[in-house]
């Protein structure tokens, strides 16, 4: 099964999670693609049956170049595929990227393999204990398949 981590980072905490997920993932026998968004297309999503993503939260959302890449990977790769959603976010933040992008793709007709997972900052810094949380995820999620 090909497993894809996508993510948008501002201060590197994202990419953090995304990495430590991976890692997780890999612990438990499976094969994984991490990829920051800038570098990636919409290509990078055919054929991928589990999608993982992540992005910092900016206003209560997903970053816009995000959202608009993974808008079109979901009209590019169809909607055949099971998905996770992640963000990084202040605490005190009652929604955030991760829940924004869990409805968007399931309106769209994709697989939710488990609900929206956050992760939390303190200021621009990821609070210590976030990275063994996502590892512990990417565990969960290899546990799952």
């Amino acid at each position: 099964m090909r497993i894809l981590v996508m993510y948008d980072s501002f201060y590197g905490n994202t990419e953090r999670i995304a990495k430590a997920i991976s890692e997780g993932i890999r612990e438990g026998g499976h094969e994984v693609d991490c990829r920051h968004q800038s570098v990636s297309g919409e290509q990078d999503f055919l054929g991928v049956h589990l999608w993982i993503l992540g992005s910092p939260t900016r206003w209560g959302r997903p970053t816009f170049r995000f959202k608009t890449l993974v808008r079109n990977a979901v009209k590019d790769a169809g909607k055949d595929h099971d998905f996770v959603v992640f963000d990084t976010r202040f605490e005190e933040v009652h929604s955030g990227a991760a829940d924004r992008l869990h409805r968007m793709l399931s309106k769209e007709g994709l697989r939710p393999l488990l609900p929206p997972q956050n992760f939390f900052v303190e200021g621009s810094e990821l609070r210590s204990e976030q990275e063994e949380k996502a590892l512990q995820l990417g565990r969960t999620i290899a546990a799952l398949l």
